[in-house]
Formats: C-alpha cells, sequence, structure tokens
C-alpha cells in the first residue's frame, strides 16, 4: 500500500464481497460450501453468537445487503456484541463502573479469541474504553467480515454472483437457522419480537440481545415510530435487567455521536423555507461551447478524469453533450456510493430511454430499491459461473471456429463472436448466428450512443439499418424460445429456464412483452465490454512476451490429462491476475450513471436532489497513490504480499453494491478460458508486430479494428 494512506482494507462486508470475484478458492461462497460439507456434526448444533446474530439483524431484507445505518453506531454495537459474548463464556465480568477479565483460556473462536487476548494483556479498564477501543475498523470491520463468512458456512445467508448478501431462502420461509435447535434456531426477529411484546420475564442472553438492539438503533429498521414508541418502557425494563448488557448499552449510548454529513429532512426544509445557499462542486476549466469537456474525456474518460481528481478532489462538476454532471471520483467517493447509493441515487431516470428503445417498460439495469433485489435474487442462479464450466468442450469449439487454422482475422471482430456465442450458449443454451452477433453489436452500439451518452441524434434510431438490426436483435430471443418449446429439449436451469418460471409463477411482475429483453440480457451486456476486456488481454501478453509464455504454460496443463475442469480452471493463477490486470488498465466498465433521489452532502460540498451523476469508479486505476506506475502492466499487483486490488475503494472493475454485474463470474470465467484456449491452440502475433494498441469510445472505451492477430496453428484439435 502507498506510504500515508489509510488502511482501509478491512472494509464493510459488501466492500469484502466485491474483493473475491476471480478467485473461487477466496471466494466467501465457495469456501463456504466446502466448509458446510465438512462441518463436524457437534458443531451444527451450536448457537450463534451475539456478532452473528447482530449481522443477521442487520440485514436488508427487503433490498439486500445492510440496512442504512450509521456506520460508527454498527462499529460501536459490533464491538458491545463481542463484550457480551465474552461475558456469556464467563471470561469477562462487568458492570456499569468497570471490566474485569476473569478467565484467559482461550474459547477456540476465532473472533473472540484474538479480543479475550487484548483484554487479558491490559490494564484494567472501564466498558465504554473497550468498546472504543474494538469499534476501531480493523478490529470492527474483521469481527463483521468473519460474522458474514460464518453465517454463509451455516447456510443462513447467502449471495448471489454479484456478491450482494441476502438471507437463505429456507430461512427466510421457515424462520429458522438450519442445524439449530430452538429457542436459538428461532430467526433473531422473531425471538427479538416475542421478547419486547410479551410480558414474559427474558433470559440474561435475552436481556443482553434487547439492549444490543438498542444500542445501536436498529428497532427504527423493525419496528415503526408509533410501535417503538408503545414499547420503550417494556424495552428500556428489559435492557436493565442484566448488569452486563446495561452496561454495553449504556457504553454504546455514551460514546455515540451525530453523524455530522447526515442531512435530515429538518435541515433540508429549513435551508428550501430560507433559501440558503449550499456550496456547489468546482466546475472543471476549459468547457468548449455545446460539447463542454466531451473531447477530453474520450476515448477514456476515468484515465482524464483522475487527473481532475487530484486537481479537484472528490467531487466536481463537468459538461458533456447531454448537459451538467456532477462526478463523484476516487476510493472515498466509491466507498460513499457503495455505503449510501441506495438510499441517494436511482437508475431508472437514466436508463429509461434506453429500454424503451429495447420496446421494454423496465429492465433489471433500470431497476431501483426492492422491485430490484427481489429480481436480482430470483434470478441469480441463471448467472452461475457453473454453466459456463459445464460447456468448456463446447465453448472451445466455439473459439476455435472462430479463428482461422492460418491466416489474419480483425480482433475485435473475432473477441465479439466469440463473447456472443460463448456466453449465449452458457446462459440460453443458444449458439448465435454470426449475422445475429452483428445486428445485436450494432443495435446496441447505436441504442446506446442515442439514449444513455446522447452522442448521436434520435432520428439514427429509425434508420433502414438499425430497423434491420433490431428485427435480428429480437429474433435471436425467437430462435431461443422455440428451442424451448421442443419437446425434447431439458431443463438447463440457466437464464431462460428461470424468466420463464419467474413469469409462470408472477406474469404481473415479469410480463411477456420483457421476457425477450430480460432472456437477451446476459448476451447484450457482456457483448462489448467483455469482448473488449478479451481482446485488451491478448494485446497486453502480446506485448509482454514473458507473462504470455507463463499463462501459455498454464493453457497446456489445463487441455493435458484429459482436458479442462473446474478444479484446473481455478488453478489458473497467472491467467487471473492477467485478467485482473486488464480490466485495471482497460476497464470497460469503469463509469456509471445515477441521479439523485435525496439531497446530500460530500467532500464538503453539496448535492441537491434531481442531480445528474457521472461515478467514474474505474479512476484510482490510474492513480500512482493506489497503484504505483500505473501505466505499467504488472500482473504482480495481485500477489498477497502486494495486494494493490484490496485497498477499499480502489479496484470495483464490475460496479459496486446491489447494481454490481450478475454476470461477473461468468465474465472473468471466460476471459480466462479464451485466453488459455488461443494460446494453447495457436501461435500469435500482431500485425504489424509494434502495433500499439488504440482506444476509441464506442459506447464504451474498446481497443479500434486496427488490431489485427496472424494466427498459426499450435495444437490440433483433439
Amino acid at each position: 500500500m502507498p506510504s500515508g494512506t489509510e488502511d482501509t482494507r478491512l472494509c464493510d462486508v459488501n466492500d469484502w464481497f466485491s474483493e473475491f470475484i476471480f478467485d473461487d478458492t477466496r471466494n466467501p461462497r465457495a469456501w463456504a460450501r466446502r466448509m458446510v460439507a465438512t462441518r463436524q456434526p457437534d458443531k451444527m448444533i451450536t448457537p450463534l453468537i451475539f456478532a452473528e446474530e447482530l449481522h443477521v439483524l442487520l440485514l436488508d431484507r427487503e433490498r439486500g445487503g445492510l440496512v442504512n445505518a450509521d456506520d460508527r453506531s454498527i462499529k460501536h454495537a459490533f464491538a458491545g456484541a463481542v463484550l457480551m459474548d465474552l461475558s456469556k463464556e464467563h471470561r469477562i465480568d462487568s458492570d456499569l463502573d468497570s471490566l474485569v477479565p476473569i478467565d484467559s483460556t482461550p474459547l477456540g473462536d476465532d473472533i473472540l479469541d484474538p479480543l479475550l487476548t487484548i483484554i487479558s494483556d491490559s490494564e484494567r479498564a472501564d466498558t465504554a474504553h473497550w468498546v472504543r477501543r474494538f469499534s476501531v475498523p480493523e478490529i470492527a470491520n474483521r469481527i463483521q467480515r468473519s460474522a458474514a463468512t460464518r453465517l454463509i458456512q451455516r447456510g443462513i445467508f447467502n449471495t448471489d454472483p454479484g456478491g450482494t448478501i441476502f438471507l437463505d431462502k429456507q430461512v427466510s420461509l421457515t424462520r429458522r437457522y438450519p442445524d439449530i435447535r430452538p429457542p436459538e434456531g428461532q430467526d433473531v426477529i422473531l425471538r427479538v419480537m416475542n421478547i419486547i411484546f410479551s410480558e414474559d420475564i427474558p433470559t440474561p442472553d435475552e436481556a443482553m440481545l434487547i439492549a444490543l438492539v438498542d444500542a445501536c438503533g436498529i428497532f427504527g429498521n423493525i419496528l415503526t415510530r408509533s410501535e417503538l414508541e408503545e414499547r420503550r418502557d417494556r424495552i428500556n425494563l428489559v435492557c436493565s435487567l442484566d448488569l452486563v448488557g446495561l452496561s454495553v448499552r449504556n457504553a454504546v449510548l455514551s460514546i455515540r455521536e451525530p453523524d455530522p454529513e447526515d442531512r435530515t429532512l429538518r435541515r433540508v426544509l429549513m435551508e428550501s423555507a430560507t433559501g440558503i445557499s449550499r456550496k456547489h462542486p468546482p466546475m472543471v476549466p476549459g468547457a468548449l461551447p455545446l460539447i463542454g469537456h466531451s473531447l477530453r474525456l474520450r476515448p477514456v474518460p476515468t484515465r482524464m478524469l483522475a487527473e481532475y481528481y487530484h486537481s479537484l478532489g472528490p467531487i466536481f462538476r463537468v459538461r458533456d453533450l447531454t448537459g451538467e454532471l456532477t462526478v463523484l471520483a476516487g476510493p472515498e467517493a466509491n466507498r460513499f456510493c457503495q455505503k449510501h447509493g441506495r438510499s441517494l441515487f436511482r437508475n431508472h431516470d437514466i436508463y429509461k430511454p434506453l429500454f424503451e428503445g429495447m420496446d421494454a417498460q423496465r429492465i433489471i439495469l433500470s431497476m431501483d430499491g426492492e422491485e430490484h433485489f427481489n429480481l436480482r435474487r430470483k434470478i441469480s442462479s441463471g448467472f452461475s459461473g457453473s454453466l459456463f464450466l459445464d460447456r468448456l468442450p463446447e465453448i472451445r469449439d466455439i473459439i476455435l471456429g472462430e479463428l482461422p487454422d492460418n491466416g489474419v482475422v480483425v480482433a475485435t471482430d473475432a473477441f465479439s463472436q466469440m463473447t456472443a456465442k460463448s456466453i449465449g450458449l452458457a446462459c440460453t443454451g443458444h449458439v448465435l448466428s454470426t449475422s445475429q452477433v452483428r445486428d445485436m453489436e450494432f443495435f446496441l452500439r447505436r441504442l446506446i450512443a442515442a439514449t444513455v451518452l446522447r452522442v448521436l441524434p434520435k432520428f439514427l434510431m429509425h434508420t433502414p439499418r438499425m430497423k434491420r438490426a433490431k428485427t435480428g436483435f429480437f429474433g435471436t430471443f425467437i430462435d431461443i424460445l422455440n428451442a424451448r418449446l421442443d419437446a425434447n429439449s431439458e431443463t438447463a436451469g440457466d437464464v431462460v429456464d428461470v424468466m420463464l418460471e419467474l413469469h409462470r409463477s408472477n406474469p404481473q411482475f415479469l410480463p411477456e412483452h420483457e421476457l425477450r429483453v430480460s432472456c437477451l440480457g446476459p448476451i447484450f451486456s457482456g457483448l462489448h465490454t467483455t469482448a473488449s476486456t478479451g481482446t485488451s488481454a491478448l494485446y497486453l501478453l502480446l506485448r509482454n512476451p514473458e507473462i504470455l509464455k507463463r499463462v501459455r504454460a498454464e493453457a497446456d496443463e489445463l487441455f493435458a490429462d484429459g482436458g479442462p475442469t473446474s478444479e484446473k480452471m481455478q488453478a489458473l493463477e497467472v491467467t487471473r491476475r492477467t485478467v485482473l490486470e486488464t480490466l485495471r488498465m482497460y476497464n470497460p466498465f469503469g463509469s456509471l450513471f445515477r441521479s439523485t433521489i435525496n439531497s446530500f452532502d460530500f467532500g464538503g460540498y453539496s448535492v441537491p436532489a434531481g442531480t445528474r451523476l457521472f461515478l467514474p469508479t474505474a479512476v484510482p486505476h490510474y492513480c500512482p497513490e493506489f497503484f504505483p506506475e500505473p501505466e505499467r502492466f504488472d500482473i504482480d499487483r495481485y500477489l498477497p504480499e502486494r495486494a494493490e486490488h484490496r485497498q477499499a475503494g480502489c479496484y470495483m472493475p464490475f460496479g459496486f453494491g446491489t447494481h454490481r454485474c450478475l454476470g461477473s463470474t461468468i465474465a472473468d470465467t471466460h476471459l480466462m478460458y479464451t485466453l488459455v484456449t488461443i494460446l494453447r491452440h495457436f501461435d500469435v502475433e500482431m500485425v504489424p508486430p509494434d502495433y500499439r494498441m488504440k482506444i476509441i469510445f464506442d459506447s464504451v472505451p474498446a481497443p479500434t479494428r486496427k488490431l489485427r492477430l496472424r494466427l498459426a496453428r499450435r495444437m490440433p484439435l483433439t
């Protein structure tokens, strides 16, 4: 990590999940499955500790991820939770004035034991001291991260392919935790409700639980204001029944401070009534008439915006052909958006013209809130990486079928065909024809340029060529649907099956006129972006022959001894780091558009509701303080000893939060497999050999068609 920067690698749980987008061996979901398969029977009935129950309470069950709560209060609550756990295990004793260690014997718990050691080796202090001590980010985030991992392991939490956490379906339906005996095995929210809405005398553990919930303000998320006022006396009474719980609650409340960044409704109304003018972000100088900064932001907006970030800070304004945009840039902006985006931003307004151009009322990209989360959760199984891995031999044939045994190809054209056909097969069971790929590519490129980017006039949406491309685009869906209606067709569990089942079960939620766009979504979402990344990755390897040699060695190993398998794909370490570095240097996903639905303050400036936002998440990729020598291709950045991409908010190649790309696992698997398949079967060189790749802005930053590849068959097809 660069000197002088804050160590925020231990970030909140959503940031933590986003760090594992490529390495399945370190992916928490994959790791959890292995842990569940090997867990011991005596551990299967162990109740949750308070830190784990707190995490369940903090889960946003309507929209996924964590509830919108004050981050400092959450950290204080996790610190208090572990103190309660240590007290419950008779390792410490606490009253209103002091906290005393009474037994330093380890518990065999990776969350509690390190903290017990710290308490035992330190001078005696009160509970508030230890709440402050354990709520620092390095400790509180580690507690939170470990608790989340355990909950996935136990089958209580689950994640979608994009990394959003949610309550497992079985737990959601039964309100019971698997393998945990009642009453501890009952959903913690039900237990909390039973305690505060009854007059029964709670157990000491129940009293501590209520004190913990009250301390971090969770009651405000699970009760209405009138319900909370009605049960306040009962809550206070229960909190007072256990001295340890009361001391932790009082300690958390005593050190909790108001968030200076919090913009309350009272303040917004006061400013509106008095006409107070807030400070607006600076405008980037040098805007030209009509076009603003458009020319300076092409072809790779994030590179230029990184310069503005260094000179103006994390928030500023630019103008382009569409008007004025407020830019939030840098890791601090990424972390802010990750944490607050669901309550402040909306996608619908920005992408409405896009889905209207597809003759749809909505698509998942344009949805927000509970509706978006519900759809995302229901369809996530259709984006599983296993769909791609199960078809490796067929996808190899697709890749090789797009490349001549000996000849020259246009790199971008070849990668577009390979990408659309491979992802189409994995996600829909259908291999697109060459003409279908061309129609889809043309239709999407012009549609995005005319609706989202607004760099082309809208009348170009109605040209004969555009109409033919649109007809071909939707004709692809008809071909897919006809194949599914075949009586001999087997259910594959892919995107099409998931969408059709969702339509059958809830036709109002997913009406038939939106089926075609929904089923084609994985193909058109990954067509330009993934093809662009694959082209750039092969170019970088050809420019770095030593790395190419190592990737080719992995390719030969993958195809030896029976050919590719899921386990052997996970061993592609050099190839994986090549893809990671390509996504840093040439990230086609690195910019997002949003509109604000609530005003907020950030970086010392005010952003009113209704503002159009430009979120260049890839700006840190080009900052030397986060990635030294950012213009240099260096796959060792991702080794454990350097881990430059682990800096919180610095590396989000597939976006963030609940809108993080659902197909990220398929995309990275496709990129790796395409590279190793090409290098296994062909000797490749650029034409000319000293070519320097040029980037154009073509709906996304992408290599030009001038990059050509000369191929010579290296290995016969076996």
